[in-house]
């Protein structure tokens, strides 16, 4: 028998076979790790009806604050603010929508917190941003006889 010979009888030696439950924690792997890096590089941020893309790693690389101060910048109306535009900002909710929780589509829009933003921000594919207006009404009661 020659060295060749020799050769290709290892290489066609049988493959081993992996247990069913190995396989099925690679499957899920590989579709865990398909589905996060196809996040994409953009979110989009709706504010009333109007729509905007943000870069992720931007976001991501910003705070929370300065992260509202840009969408206040961006969306916000002068009925938005309260006295003037230097003072008394309006107040920001962010909602969020994640791309997948768990393997499975995510039910809806969330509050985002400003506690671990950077990493909430990483998952996120649209954001929409309320204001919630501090005005509010006043009315003068007069007494009753």
């Amino acid at each position: 028998m020659s060295r060749m010979d020799s050769v290709q009888q290892s290489s066609q030696a049988p493959t081993p076979t992996l247990p069913g439950d190995v396989v099925s924690a690679l499957n899920t792997l590989h579709d865990f790790v398909a589905a996060a890096t196809s996040i994409p590089p953009q979110i989009v941020v709706t504010c009333r009806d109007e729509k905007r893309a943000f870069g992720r790693v931007a976001l991501q690389s910003m705070s929370y604050r300065k992260a509202v101060d840009m969408f206040i910048t961006r969306f916000a109306t002068k009925e938005d603010w309260w006295i003037s535009e230097y003072r008394y900002k309006p107040e920001v909710t962010i909602y969020g929508r994640f791309y997948r929780q768990h393997g499975e589509d995510d039910d809806g829009m969330i509050i985002l917190d400003e506690r671990g933003w950077s990493e909430l921000v990483g998952n996120v594919v649209k954001m929409t941003i309320i204001f919630t207006s501090l005005k509010f009404t006043v009315t003068a009661q007069s007494p009753k006889p």
